[in-house]
């Protein structure tokens, strides 16, 4: 009896791909259930500083954590969940709820001290002033008979 590979791997295939039809055309979840979500931003420079607008629309300022180190800016937050109650019918849920987190790269160094934060209308604006000037440091590399 003679084995015919080819037309079993053949039929593999066309299982394959009959499965990624089937996939390719199906509809994507009403709901996602992502744990942490990340609010949209605008980052600008101005001459003086660096801004960076957070579109936390329904969040409350009092939930939102803004912190700076070196050149790097994170918010976090919480935006707080709705409990669906029995008298409603969703048909669609697209607003992220729960706890997000963004982590911004600056292009530049920023004074952390002078950095200053306003909320109105669903917007978070950071505005981080820009160092006056870049502190260089120059070490002199010593041989191990110097140390």
């Amino acid at each position: 009896m003679r084995y015919d590979w080819l037309s079993n791997i053949q039929g593999m295939q066309r299982e394959m791909e009959r499965l990624l039809n089937y996939l390719g055309n199906s509809k994507p979840p009403m709901v996602s259930f992502a744990r942490m979500w990340a609010p949209a931003v605008d980052v600008y420079e101005s001459e003086n500083s660096i801004v960076v607008l957070v579109e936390l629309a329904g969040v409350n300022q009092d939930k939102v954590d803004v912190t700076v180190t070196g050149n790097n800016l994170v918010v976090r937050g919480e935006r707080s969940e709705t409990t669906p109650g029995s008298d409603k019918t969703y048909y669609q849920i697209e607003i992220h709820r729960g706890y997000f987190e963004r982590a911004i790269l600056l292009p530049c160094a920023v004074d952390p001290n002078r950095t200053e934060a306003s909320y109105q209308d669903g917007l978070l604006q950071i505005v981080l002033p820009k160092m006056k000037e870049e502190r260089i440091l120059r070490l002199r590399v010593k041989t191990p008979e110097e140390a």
